[in-house]
């Protein structure tokens, strides 16, 4: 989840987190691997990775596998080793042997296949039963899963303000029930790789909810940003406060909170998504919070008493302390007449206070409930706290004389205004001061984290004064370097084969129009964690999907994701087409798996695929008329009406913007608006709820732009893929005859397919036919036995629509 968790005001992690837990440290002198080097773990097949671990300082440690490559290292003065083996092209399974001294490890079920890095926000964490918009046909896949050779490592959730040794996580193989809690977007890109490239696939996936690009980014590079530094120097002094702050919080029992306030707005406003079904069962797991002091009508001795400020809240009662959690208000009125006289009892929220979580239970005389906002006990459903509700008092909950009216609040500590009127509708006099009683906060997890992070520390057997606890410090899911410490440099540097990121949903709520950050960071976090990993590993990323409450800011973060387009190796998908607008977690999980797939086997593979939609690369003006190009069009451009709106807008100087009429000439889109009369300015898809209408052949959606993010009429998005492919033709062509076939190789790069001519004359202008290969060779059998023919080949390389030269033109005299 993003942003919403406006009301999740202090967040701490622990000084185990922090500085090398104790959970998370290896322990001195043990031999140990990371938990990443485990039973049923993938290795990047036909290389050399990376193996390491502890053991005794200055010991040697030997690795005896079953494929035949063994190796031996010696420890340092700290008992840490590293050392390299070589893997096999064949599947496996394996097993490896760990050994020093007396002690030895063994692994088993080891699978050579190729290895991805899932990591990013909720949308990549999202799993086959998350939230309540379950992804697609989530239980038909459950049901189907059958994949021994898809295996994912879900790395545990962990907060570092330094880099951790190791992490938790198991490998898990992607068979029935076992993927219920798989990234989604990560297991679809697993099933397309394996079905397509017949190997075993290993997902490693390290992903958070909510979280920011700053905190998957080292503080190796946020060292050299000045405008970092000082939150960087600050980091350094919060371990002695955030260790003082876990031991106060550890003393008490807690409670995860059910949900975060948007999710129970969302499912007041669009039921129809299902919210509620989802997080109404755990609200009612924590109804029990508070009850004791309740029930309790006479000892209220360690209570506070205070009147209310003018905004409605205790702060001044309570230090200064802005309390969110479950608080309990208690006051008196005086009832008569009770079998004539009818009560009613009116809370009118609290305009002024926080936004967030504000929902109340009323009670009279200690355990009858006459309403509440957030269960309703006659039946399943909830209804958001900003408005005034007025409930009559069951008559069999009054007594004659002082009755005790009890308001427990979940969320800030605004009671807002209570009003008790009788059958008269005349105002019963409440005592001007209240007392209170924190029943329970609202803080971070410090382990074992779900959603929202955040659980309910409960007060109930203690009295805590709330200006006296531990302050609060601010180590959470976006702070910098926290999850590159403590999710992805302790898996550096597993072998991998490239990474593919989802990401930026909490950064479009915070950035601004230019996105300046977000432009500096992603591409140092990219360039940074290849050089970690050791090479230049490709790495692709999803384009932020639809959603309605992004500000006007998602259109600015889809272009900055699109200039990203300019670093080596990286590819984009877009999510236009397939996202929701009121749920920032669309349930369509397979396409984006699917269309990560696309890139991975065009670009990674050499599998010659369409693997982009239309991505704008500049129009040319004719009049009113602009005649507007694209990359990627493959075997040409589709327009998908919605609802009759194009969602191409163009201007003239003034930059007023008007929808305009779109001709689709396959190759390129000729576009107009009577309302235009000398067009200057075009965007496409240009609004966070816009829909996809421009696709190409293969269905895949193009990406939104705006030709005032770039006017200099080039090629502002292009790939730096194509950019950097460097189509020259292949080298070395060579053939022999064997048997009843010609073999041919060459020379060239495994990124590209070819395509190999053969032809009866050397200037090839006799019938040519045409073979395809995804490698750097071909056996070509469909050849005459007789008479001799002298046969003329040449290759070329091959990328989407573009390719090299020839190679030079070889002859082969068949058979000899």
């Amino acid at each position: 989840m993003i942003q919403y968790i406006l009301i999740f005001l202090f967040v701490f992690t622990s000084c185990e987190n922090i500085y090398l837990g104790r959970n998370l440290k290896f322990q001195l002198g043990q031999l140990k691997l990371p938990e990443i080097f485990s039973d049923g773990m993938v290795l990047q097949r036909d290389t050399t990775v990376a193996i390491w671990g502890q053991s005794k300082p200055n010991k040697l440690v030997t690795i005896t596998s079953s494929w035949g490559y063994n190796v031996s290292t010696t420890s340092d003065e700290n008992g840490k080793w590293q050392t390299v083996v070589k893997t096999k092209k064949d599947p496996g399974p394996y097993s490896l042997k760990v050994k020093s001294g007396i002690k030895s490890i063994d692994i088993k079920d080891i699978l050579m296949g190729e290895v991805w890095l899932a990591s990013g926000q909720s949308n990549m964490e999202m799993t086959f039963d998350y939230c309540c918009n379950t992804t697609d046909s989530s239980r038909e896949e459950i049901s189907i899963a059958n994949y021994p050779h898809i295996r994912m490592f879900n790395v545990k959730k962990n907060l570092s303000i330094k880099p951790l040794e190791t992490v938790k996580g198991s490998w898990e193989s992607a068979v029935g029930e076992r993927i219920t809690d798989f990234s989604a977007v990560g297991y679809f890109f697993a099933k397309k790789l394996h079905k397509k490239l017949k190997v075993p696939i290993g997902i490693i996936h390290s992903s958070w909810g909510g979280s920011r690009i700053e905190a998957w980014t080292s503080h190796d590079v946020l060292s050299n940003i000045k405008q970092y530094n000082k939150k960087l120097s600050d980091l350094e002094n919060l371990n002695d406060k955030a260790e003082y702050t876990r031991q106060h919080f550890e003393r008490f029992e807690s409670y995860p909170l059910a949900s975060g306030p948007m999710d129970l707005l969302l499912a007041e406003m669009f039921p129809q998504i299902g919210y509620l079904d989802f997080y109404l069962p755990g609200w009612k797991k924590l109804d029990h919070i508070g009850q004791r002091h309740i029930s309790e009508t006479k000892d209220d001795r360690l209570w506070g008493v205070g009147m209310l400020d003018p905004e409605n809240s205790l702060d001044k009662e309570l230090g200064n302390t802005t309390v969110v959690g479950a608080t309990i208000f208690k006051n008196s009125f005086k009832a008569s007449d009770i079998k004539t006289n009818n009560y009613s009892i009116e809370i009118i929220p609290d305009k002024d206070a926080p936004w967030g979580l504000w929902e109340y239970d009323i009670y009279v005389n200690g355990s009858s409930r006459v309403g509440s906002s957030l269960i309703d006990l006659k039946g399943d459903s909830y209804r958001f706290n900003k408005v005034k509700k007025k409930y009559d008092i069951d008559p069999s909950f009054l007594i004659e004389g002082i009755n005790i009216i009890t308001v427990r609040v979940f969320g800030h500590a605004h009671l807002g205004k209570i009003v008790i009127t009788d059958s008269n509708n005349s105002e019963v006099q409440l005592s001007r001061k209240w007392r209170f009683k924190v029943a329970a906060e609202e803080y971070s997890q410090f382990d074992n984290y779900q959603y929202p992070y955040t659980s309910l520390y409960v007060y109930d057997k203690v009295h805590v004064s709330l200006s006296t606890r531990p302050k609060a410090v601010d180590i959470n899911n976006k702070t910098l370097g926290s999850l590159y410490n403590g999710m992805i440099h302790p898996i550096i540097p597993y072998g991998i084969k490239g990474i593919i990121w989802y990401q930026g949903e909490t950064n479009t709520e915070q950035g601004g129009p230019e996105f300046e950050d977000y432009r500096m960071l992603f591409p140092l976090m990219v360039d940074d964690w290849r050089n970690k990993f050791g090479h230049e590993v490709p790495f692709y990323f999803a384009q932020i999907a639809p959603y309605f409450n992004y500000g006007g800011m998602l259109p600015h973060l889809r272009a900055a994701q699109n200039s990203f387009l300019s670093i080596p190796k990286t590819g984009m998908i877009v999510t236009l087409d397939i996202g929701e607008k009121y749920d920032i977690h669309p349930s369509n999980k397979h396409d984006v798996g699917y269309r990560f797939a696309r890139l991975a086997l065009n670009r990674a593979y050499g599998i010659k695929i369409t693997d982009s939609g239309p991505i704008f690369n500049y129009f040319k003006k004719e009049g009113k008329i602009l005649k507007v190009y694209f990359h990627y069009t493959g075997s040409g451009l589709v327009m998908s009406d919605y609802n009759n709106r194009s969602w191409f807008e163009i201007a003239d100087a003034d930059k007023k913007y008007h929808e305009a009429s779109v001709a689709n000439y396959n190759n390129h889109l000729e576009i107009s608006s009577i309302n235009v009369r000398n067009p200057k300015y075009l965007r496409y898809a240009w609004s966070d709820t816009a829909t996809a209408t421009l696709f190409n052949l293969d269905g895949l959606p193009a990406s939104p732009f705006s030709s005032e993010e770039n006017m200099t009429g080039s090629a502002p998005f292009m790939s730096s893929f194509e950019n950097d492919l460097n189509l020259t033709a292949p080298t070395d062509l060579q053939c022999i005859a064997q048997g009843n076939s010609i073999l041919l190789s060459w020379t060239g790069s495994s990124s590209f397919s070819y395509k190999i001519e053969r032809s009866l004359s050397e200037d090839f202008s006799e019938p040519i036919d045409e073979f395809y290969s995804n490698s750097n060779h071909y056996t070509d059998t469909d050849l005459q036995s007789f008479p001799h023919l002298t046969y003329f080949y040449r290759v070329t390389a091959l990328y989407s629509d573009m390719h090299s030269d020839p190679t030079d033109v070889i002859s082969i005299i068949y058979p000899k």
